[in-house]
This record gives structure tokens, C-alpha cells and sequence, in this order.
């Protein structure tokens, strides 16, 4: 953990859980299911980071044609969420009162302001302030409310414990799968404990030493650009677009991995490293044992495909972007396919799992750009195509999950949830600088939707989505906590039924019980 005085707190509910654990784990490794004999029961929960509606919304436009397209459109459960966080501040205040949350009526207020970023009142309610993805996925994993920064951290600086944890206690193999960095806030919410989500070396290691964790993926690794470009390719010099090789994990840690050795004293010995796009076709094909724990790291630097650059891989007119994907690592779909394929030969007793589409909130942070940026992270204008670009990698993602589920018990021994943590710069009609929530323009499938977003290159409090279809779906809708009319009125995917986004994790641990 981050401060020394709090070290100790915060690493007991994890070390518990571990010690709860342990025996369950070497019957697993014997080939021995725990004594109580049911069928296996999965938990996946999915999130696009960063989505607001008019995100779904253009993706499915361009994807699909319609909504109606979309793999969870007809998912029963289908509720908005509200995700502020405890309150304004990016530290332990020790102080727990509530001192933020979402008030319908100003979240759509149509009444005109004099300011040309955000020209309407319920625009400037919603930006004013908002969670990260920390405090967001806190929320989401443990149920509980805290400040920005916080990964399953509370207000007074202790640790508290998240479903990733239950599901372990229960025997059940455990993942995280992420299109960016393994280490970061959403992938680190659902595996590890820590004061500042931006202690990335120590979130990595507290998910790769400590024996809770079966599988993680996600980018981060060093030795590859932001193209997929091995970074010195025999020059000795580095590549524009390649990044601090340890910026995400720490050598010593890396290097453990690469040498197959066991890291810090993790009750599951070493990890089984893959990197390339085969080896990854080869999971998702059930092709790779599951004797170790296994950490899949693409070769890419950062995300897998979001940071790309069009001058180092040219044009292509049939992305979103119009530009060329990197043809080396594996898309969102085949990860999930493989975490799953792994996880289920894991342990008799069934799997939790989160998918991430991370870098749907990177594309959606550059809706303030105005000039050049580096590494792909902004252009000389917001990147609307890469934000659909992602959430189609998302939706083909969800797609999988579905077609698994259906392979391996169907819904009544399945649960699928899927969200986002937070909006992200309000993405609406062309013309919701004028119109008070524009829509998104459908203008047909494979065409660009007409989108823009408000130019604050961040977050905002507006409700969020969610669909759920499985056993224990419906605890979701018994958690229902107002109507919110506006909703109803501008996004149309339900009657404007809300759920705060702590009821995701509570439902999800009343539904580990079955």
C-alpha cells in the first residue's frame, strides 16, 4: 500500500482471503472439486470505460444499423446507473458523509447559460463534478463509495474487500481482462487494493504475488510501440510511440515473468507469459494448459489499438478511423474467449470475470483536443472514429461472452453484466451545442453517425447504462432506487429506472451465494 502508517491495514482483508483460500486451491491443483458438489456457476461482468449513452449509441449506429443490433439489446434487465463518487476530493479526508450525488432535475435542464463550451445548465451540472474510474470501479467491485483515486480503498485509508475476493473464498477461478494496461484503475479495481490507483508497479504486484488472481490480460509490458513495433528493431534505438518500458509493471517483476519464476510468494506458483497473437488464438481454442496461473501481455505498448498512428501504418477506409489496425496482437473478443476457455478448466466450481474495453475512456478524454499530440493519444480533432472503433471491439467482446454462455450452461447457470464505470464528455447529436441533448444521428450501418461531444476532455455524473440476462439478473432491478424522467425522454432504453452503481457489486455477491 501507498502510506507506510497504513501498510499493514490495508493488506489484511487480502491476506484473509488468501489464507481462506489456500486449501481450496491445492485440492483444485490435485484435480479434487471442494466437498459440496452443484454445477459451476460464472460471474462475468463487463464494462466499456468511459461510455455514455450517445457512445453505445454511435457505435451501434455504425456497427449495426440500429440499436436493436447491439449483443445485450434485449438483455431482460436493462437500467440506468449513477456513479459519483463519495465526494470531491483525491485523498483519505476521513471524513464519510456522502457529500456528492445526482439530481434529475438538473441533469436535464434545458435552460440556456452564457459559455460556449457547455452552453445549457444541465450540461454544466454534469461536468462540474464527476468519479474517475478508481473511485468508479471501487464502487462497482466492492460496493462501497470513497474517493477519486481510491482502488478498494475507503475514505479513512483502509482496504476493504472486493467480489474478486468472495469469488476466490468460493473456490471460483478469477480474471481480469483489459484493452490497456493490466495495472490500471478498472483492471486494478476488480484485483488488488491501493491508496492511489497511479501505484502501478505496486498494483501490479499485489496481482501477480498474492495468489488471488488465476488470470490476467491486458497491455503494459515493454519491448513494443504503440504500432505493435518491437522498439528497437535492431537499430538500438528507441521508436517514436515507444513509451517508459516500466512505466506499468516493474522490471524485477517483468523479468520474474519472462524467467518463469514464482513472484513474491504467490500460493500459485509462476505465471505462464503470453505475448503473441498465436498464442492467444491458441488459448481461445482451449490449445494451452491450465496448470499456472496465466498472464497474457499482447505486444503493444498501452493499449491495444486506440494509440495507433496513421503515418507509421496507413489508411484504411474501412475502420471508423480510417486507419489501419495493428495486425499483430489479439482483438477484445478472442481475449475474453481465451480468458474464459483458461478459467473454466481452471476449477470445477466456476469463474468471475471482468472484461474491460478500456480505451473507449482514451478515446473520449480527447474531446478537448485542438492540436497534436503524441503516441495517438489526440489529434487535431476529437477521435470519434477510435471511439467506435473501440466500443465495436467491445460489443464483438460481449458477443463471445454470449456465445460461450450459451455453450456452457446457457442463462441458468450464467450471469452477464454489462456497463461502464462513468460517461466521459457527454458524446451527443452534431447539433447539442444548440439543441439541448441532440441525439446521435443514425445515418446507417458502416457510416459515421453525426456525434459531438462537449470539449471538456473529461468526465461526467450523467446516468450510465447497464444490461444484465442470467441467474441473479433480476437483483439487479430489485435494487431500483428512482425514476429519472429525462432519461426516459432523451436515452429511451428504459423507463428511466436507475440503480447506484455500489448495487452492481452487492447484487453480484448475493448472486456468488447461489
Amino acid at each position: 500500500m501507498t502510506a507506510p502508517s497504513k501498510r499493514r491495514g490495508c493488506l489484511l482483508p487480502l491476506l484473509f482471503a488468501l489464507s481462506a483460500l489456500a486449501a481450496c486451491q491445492s485440492d483444485l491443483r490435485a484435480g479434487t472439486a471442494p466437498s459440496d458438489e452443484r454445477a459451476p456457476y460464472n460471474v462475468i461482468v463487463m464494462i466499456n470505460d468511459g461510455a455514455g449513452w450517445g457512445t453505445w449509441d454511435a457505435a451501434a449506429f455504425w456497427q449495426y444499423g440500429s440499436r436493436e443490433g447491439a449483443p445485450y439489446a434485449d438483455f431482460p434487465q436493462r437500467l440506468a446507473v449513477t456513479t459519483f463518487p463519495l465526494n470531491a476530493s483525491s485523498q483519505p479526508t476521513g471524513d464519510n458523509a456522502q457529500t456528492l450525488g445526482y439530481d434529475a432535475g438538473k441533469a436535464w435542464d434545458t435552460e440556456p447559460v452564457p459559455a460556449q463550451d457547455l452552453p445549457f445548465a444541465g450540461y454544466q451540472y454534469l461536468a462540474a463534478v464527476a468519479t474517475d474510474s478508481a473511485a468508479a470501479g471501487t464502487a462497482l467491485s466492492s460496493g462501497i463509495k470513497t474517493y477519486n483515486n481510491a482502488i478498494n480503498v475507503n475514505n479513512d485509508g483502509d482496504a476493504v474487500e472486493f467480489n474478486t475476493l468472495r469469488a476466490k473464498r468460493l473456490g471460483m477461478a478469477t480474471g481480469v481482462v483489459t484493452s490497456v494496461p493490466f495495472a490500471h484503475a478498472t483492471p486494478a479495481a476488480f484485483a488488488a487494493q491501493n491508496a492511489s490507483r497511479n501505484n502501478y508497479h505496486a498494483i501490479a504486484h499485489q496481482m501477480l504475488s498474492q495468489g488471488h488472481m488465476d488470470l490476467v490480460m491486458g497491455t503494459g509490458g515493454p519491448g513494443y510501440s504503440v504500432d505493435g513495433r518491437a522498439c528497437t528493431e535492431g537499430t538500438g534505438t528507441p521508436l517514436e510511440g515507444c513509451a517508459n518500458p516500466w512505466e506499468w509493471v516493474s522490471q524485477q517483476d517483468w523479468q520474474q515473468l519472462e524467467a518463469g519464476r514464482t513472484i513474491g510468494e504467490n500460493p500459485a506458483g509462476p505465471w505462464r507469459l503470453v505475448r503473441s497473437r498465436e498464442e492467444f488464438a491458441a488459448l481461445a481454442q482451449g490449445r494451452l494448459p491450465a496448470d499456472r496461473p496465466l498472464i497474457g501481455v499482447p505486444r503493444v505498448a498501452n493499449t491495444l489499438q486506440q494509440a495507433r498512428q496513421l503515418q507509421v501504418l496507413g489508411k484504411d477506409a474501412g475502420t471508423p478511423s480510417g486507419v489501419r489496425k495493428i495486425d499483430s496482437v489479439p482483438d477484445l473478443a478472442t481475449m475474453a474467449r481465451g480468458a474464459l476457455q483458461f478459467l473454466q478448466q481452471r476449477s470445477p466450481r466456476g469463474l468471475f470475470l471482468m472484461v474491460e474495453g478500456g480505451a473507449t475512456d482514451w478515446a473520449a478524454h480527447t474531446s478537448a483536443c485542438g492540436t497534436e499530440w503524441h503516441y495517438g493519444q489526440c489529434t487535431d480533432q476529437p477521435q470519434y472514429g477510435r471511439l467506435i472503433e473501440e466500443t465495436v471491439e467491445f460489443n464483438d467482446a460481449v458477443a463471445a461472452v454470449v456465445e460461450w454462455i450459451e455453450r456452457n450452461g446457457g442463462w441458468e447457470r450464467n450471469l452477464l453484466i454489462v456497463t461502464t464505470d462513468h460517461d466521459n464528455s457527454m458524446p451527443m447529436g452534431p447539433d447539442a451545442q444548440n439543441v439541448a441533448f441532440d441525439p446521435v444521428r443514425n445515418h446507417g450501418r458502416g457510416r459515421m453517425p453525426g456525434m459531438s461531444f462537449r470539449p471538456t476532455g473529461n468526465h461526467s455524473n450523467a446516468l450510465v447504462p447497464l444490461w444484465a440476462k442470467g441467474a441473479g439478473a433480476e437483483l439487479l432491478g430489485q435494487r431500483v432506487r428512482g425514476v429519472d424522467t429525462g432519461y426516459q425522454k432523451h436515452v429511451g432504453w428504459n423507463d428511466g429506472s436507475y440503480i447506484d452503481n455500489t448495487d452492481v457489486a452487492a447484487a453480484v455477491q448475493q448472486a456468488l451465494q447461489r
